[in-house]
């Protein structure tokens, strides 16, 4: 059974009485994680839940969720008094806060952490080294997970996100063992999904003096009748290599959301995003080993289950 914790902005901490129905969804920073619960209440204590900032999920000892409350709904109707409270993981913080445009000679790991991290309370969730980014750049209405994701995706490689207790991940992918959905496992339904609006098909990059450009294509999407363009404005000083690259990877980045698999599996946490799953169903032609890439998990009165939306390992996220 799932223990649903709020905390108030004065710090204090109830336990919400246990939940009709829930739903936590946990993503790779896009979507964000996100929840909603919805309890049996008391009539005339609204305004303790209207106090309510933070939101802890815990099962058996082991924390499941950490994030902000958004928005809480009092109802009453003919099941009695009810209370639905959604919100968001930790990134939240991150994504609604807006950094001052800004330009580094060297971005370092450490600068970057306290100009845009550890002032809204959000800390690491391990020690990590990060090479600096020279040349970097922060543009003016840009947020602040805007910031964290360039200078940790694009410069480094390491896609950022948001562990079960807030805290933010920049380690790359710990692959062990892929976790097995076969003919053993309480699969009950496997979804094939080609989705090519947002998918792109070409990207100029250029600088602000509109002379320096480079075009990159993704030639098998166009040859397919992809029809996406972008444009990407740099600064002057960015060099051929970097702009090609910049076009490269949003095109890279934008590939990932063409195809997907979907799976739902009857029991709750079935895996996280980032893990490794091996799916092999009799008479399905797309078997093989995919990257979690969000995990939904559901209770209602029907029972608990996991809804895993898997895409390719190596995809850019």
């Amino acid at each position: 059974m799932t223990e649903w914790t709020m905390t108030t902005y004065d710090g204090r901490a109830f336990v919400l009485p246990t939940p009709l129905a829930w739903r936590l969804e946990y993503g790779l920073g896009s979507p964000c994680d996100s929840f909603w619960v919805k309890v049996l209440w008391t009539a005339g204590q609204e305004d303790l839940l209207a106090d309510g900032t933070r939101m802890t999920v815990t099962r058996r000892g082991e924390t499941l969720f950490t994030g902000v409350v958004d928005e809480c709904r009092c109802q009453w109707s003919e099941e009695g008094a009810t209370a639905e409270i959604t919100g968001r993981g930790m990134q939240a913080l991150l994504l609604d806060n807006q950094a001052e445009a800004a330009d580094y000679g060297l971005a370092t790991l450490g600068e970057i952490l306290r100009n845009y991290v550890t002032p809204y309370g959000i800390s690491l969730a391990g020690a990590v080294t990060l090479p600096g980014a020279a040349g970097f750049s922060v543009s003016s209405g840009q947020s602040c997970w805007g910031v964290v994701y360039d200078f940790a995706r694009y410069h480094a490689g390491v896609t950022p996100r948001f562990d079960r207790r807030g805290r933010l991940v920049l380690s790359p992918w710990a692959d062990g063992t892929p976790i097995p959905l076969d003919g053993d496992a309480p699969v009950t339904e496997t979804v094939w999904r080609v989705k090519r609006y947002g998918v792109l098909s070409q990207v100029t990059v250029k600088d602000v003096s509109g002379w320096n450009r480079q075009v990159i294509e993704n030639t098998g999407f166009k040859a397919r009748g992809g029809r996406c363009s972008r444009v990407i404005l740099l600064p002057r000083k960015t060099g051929y290599q970097a702009r090609r690259y910049n076009g490269q990877f949003q095109l890279n980045r934008s590939a990932a959301e063409l195809t997907q698999v979907e799976v739902t599996v009857a029991i709750p946490f079935a895996a996280w995003p980032g893990d490794l799953v091996n799916l092999t169903r009799a008479g399905w032609r797309k078997n093989g080993v995919y990257r979690v890439r969000e995990s939904r998990v559901e209770m209602d009165q029907r029972g608990c289950a996991t809804t895993l939306t898997l895409c390719a390992p190596d995809a850019v996220l």
